[in-house]
């Protein structure tokens, strides 16, 4: 269960990362960029007195030169948060949901604090709406109805997303909250239905899935059919398994390449804020 206390937390997060930028910003230039509303452009040489914040550090680990990137202004950006809910999800120590869960609640308080608007569905089987677009909201009671959203058996990743991008109306950001346990094909069509926006994939693991601690003679059950399988897990297996699993994500990261999109993976077993910060700061871009 996701903890209203949680909200505090955020608070408190947000108020040390004011910190840390204000601190940032001592004798340099102040910059434009207000934070919200900020489409991608291109890149420019670092040349003293930009803003830091805008250096590309991937961009600097190819080529060890400082770029930074440049944006338009787009005024009516709306950030659109879609967090799976699907059973597969309601799994762990750490549960899966509420991992992701509390990753869109962060960037719907976030968001808030910089003004722009947001917008948090969930989707398994079917897509719902847990908001209307909006610039300030109900967090507790959106906590309250996460809390009490049942999980169904069935992903329709590529159904719910076609479905979502018909209800985007403006230039927006999009972040996908989801294992991604599914087929190739329909993360793909999911991503080309998104084609236009700025779209996020965060794939949240648990750490017993990335690294299976258990061995021998094992019940398996699959979380969205609730149909088992008994088998012996040997040490090659678990290698096998990992080894699929790998080459599941880096296709998922490849597709994310082909379609202009960003992927995250993480793991319920890393710091909430050390894995938000990175989502944050992408999306505050």
């Amino acid at each position: 269960m996701i903890e209203a206390e949680f909200l505090k937390e955020l608070e408190q997060f947000q108020v040390a990362l004011e910190k840390n930028s204000s601190e940032m910003k001592q004798g340099e230039q102040q910059s434009n960029f207000s934070g919200q509303g900020m489409i991608f452009k291109d890149h420019k040489e670092y040349v003293p007195g930009d803003d830091i914040r805008r250096i590309d550090w991937k961009a600097y680990a190819r080529t060890k030169e400082f770029f930074i990137k440049r944006y338009d202004e787009e005024r009516n950006v709306t950030l659109h948060i879609v967090l799976d809910r699907s059973s597969s999800m309601d799994f762990g120590d750490i549960n899966k949901y509420e991992y992701g869960g509390k990753i869109g609640l962060g960037l719907a308080y976030m968001t808030m604090k910089t003004n722009d608007r947001f917008k948090y569905s969930v989707f398994s089987e079917t897509l719902t709406d847990l908001t209307s677009a909006r610039k300030n909201g109900n967090l507790v009671q959106l906590i309250d109805t996460l809390n009490g959203m049942r999980k169904t058996p069935e992903s329709r990743v590529e159904h719910c997303i076609t479905e979502y991008s018909s209800r985007i109306k403006n230039k927006s950001v999009v972040v996908i909250i989801s294992d991604f346990l599914t087929d190739l094909e329909q993360i793909e069509s999911s991503l080309q239905a998104l084609k236009g926006s700025q779209v996020i994939l965060v794939n949240i693991f648990d750490e017993e899935e990335l690294d299976p601690s258990f061995s021998g003679d094992t019940i398996l059950e699959d979380p969205e059919s609730d149909s088992t399988l008994r088998a012996y897990l040997s040490r090659s297996t678990k290698s096998s398994y990992k080894s699929k699993l790998k080459k599941h994500t880096e296709e998922i990261e490849e597709l994310c390449d082909k379609y202009q999109a960003s992927y995250y993976m993480m793991s319920t077993g890393e710091d909430f804020f050390d894995s938000f910060i990175d989502i944050w700061e992408h999306v505050n871009q």
